[in-house]
């Protein structure tokens, strides 16, 4: 009974401290445990958010900026043709009112066959006078059997002595146009359109009209014998053809075009702006198509291109024509019709020698035949990104 008892005891005793309470820690370490382990998950949580983030940034930050940059940078780098900038001709051109400040005395009082406009700087005075002395002498201009007459447009400078020259500069030779618009490269067309403003109402009765730049030397006997030799005097325009030309992306290049000026991904065939010919009739349809479509800053594209394929007109490719610097060779300048980059100091040198009696040249298939220019190939390179691209035939 005893050890029953015992047994029974001990039992007891046994199942007492197995049926005690476990010590468990006390809330306020638990507390306190729980708060620094939820504190450093959400800490590390946050962490690969922000890395993930940042990495996504970095993967969409390339794209993104440059398809961002491609419209700032033409706002940027166009000077005087930001986006925002009216492109109305009429109000630059101002059709119905007189814009001329100086105009030449007594040009076109006999109708000319030809007309040239020397497209000018204002403090280029250097180059008119070159010009006055060779190819555009009056006394040589008389006695080529026809009446050609030649005048220099300029528009107003910032600077006030520059605009007195030019004041006294016509007081002299009596062949300056001056037209109200500011003279900067950014404003040639302008300028070529205030040319067709100031003909068309001032030498309308001539046959042909021919736009071309200070810095280039032009044959006309050859020039009057083409023109005298078309079986009609209408429907001419002519000079240096350029063909699938596309606009220059590039915001640093000088002649950068931005797609809110031209969108479209190729210029339409046109001519080289340092030398063309057109028939009043023609110089008449594209002034008045001028006055009605938004201008853009290469004159050439404009006039003889865009404003040339809404009117309707094609302009065609003459080998006379060239836009390249020529061999400054005389036997080469005696048969073509003009020259680019020639400076007054060759100019002059150039003139004596093609007036020489006493030289002899070659035939002017052979000598013509041999300028870049008839080559439709690497066409223009100001208006291509890379050199030597190579173009369609123009047809």
């Amino acid at each position: 009974m005893y050890c029953v008892e015992r047994r029974w005891a001990l039992d007891r005793q046994m199942d007492g401290e197995y049926l005690m309470p476990l010590k468990l820690p006390s809330a306020s370490s638990i507390n306190n445990h729980g708060s620094k382990k939820g504190r450093s998950t959400f800490l590390k949580r946050l962490f690969l958010v922000f890395v993930g983030v940042l990495t996504l940034l970095a993967l969409l930050y390339v794209p993104v900026y440059h398809s961002a940059q491609g419209p700032l940078q033409g706002l940027a780098q166009l000077s005087g043709w930001a986006d925002n900038t009216t492109r109305d001709v009429r109000i630059y051109v101002q059709p119905e009112s007189n814009t001329t400040i100086i105009s030449p005395v007594g040009i076109c009082v006999t109708p000319p066959i030809l007309i040239i406009v020397v497209c000018s700087s204002v403090s280029n005075q250097k180059a008119r006078d070159a010009i006055r002395d060779t190819w555009a002498n009056k006394t040589i201009l008389e006695n080529y059997n026809a009446t050609v007459e030649v005048a220099f447009l300029v528009g107003e400078s910032s600077n006030d002595t520059l605009n007195e020259n030019i004041e006294n500069e016509s007081l002299q030779y009596k062949d300056i146009i001056q037209e109200k618009f500011q003279d900067s490269y950014n404003n040639l067309t302008i300028k070529s359109i205030m040319m067709l403003k100031w003909v068309t109402l001032n030498c309308g009765q001539a046959k042909y009209l021919m736009k071309t730049d200070d810095d280039m030397f032009v044959n006309v006997p050859v020039l009057i014998r083409l023109l005298q030799a078309r079986p009609k005097a209408n429907g001419a325009l002519m000079g240096s053809l350029i063909c699938r030309a596309k606009p220059i992306t590039d915001s640093k290049n000088k002649w950068f075009m931005p797609k809110y000026m031209y969108a479209e991904k190729m210029y339409p065939n046109y001519l080289s702006g340092t030398g063309y010919v057109m028939s009043l009739d023609v110089a008449s349809k594209l002034y008045a198509t001028a006055l009605d479509t938004q201008l853009i800053y290469l004159e050439d594209v404009y006039l003889t291109g865009i404003c040339a394929r809404r009117a309707k007109l094609r302009p065609t490719n003459h080998p006379g024509f060239s836009f390249v610097s020529r061999k400054l060779d005389p036997c080469v300048f005696r048969n073509v019709i003009t020259a680019h980059r020639v400076s007054a100091s060759n100019l002059y040198a150039m003139w004596k020698r093609v007036n020489n009696s006493t030289l002899k040249c070659v035939a002017p298939s052979a000598s013509v035949k041999k300028q870049p220019s008839l080559s439709r190939k690497g066409r223009n390179t100001r208006y291509y990104p890379d050199r030597g691209r190579s173009v369609a035939k123009c047809v």
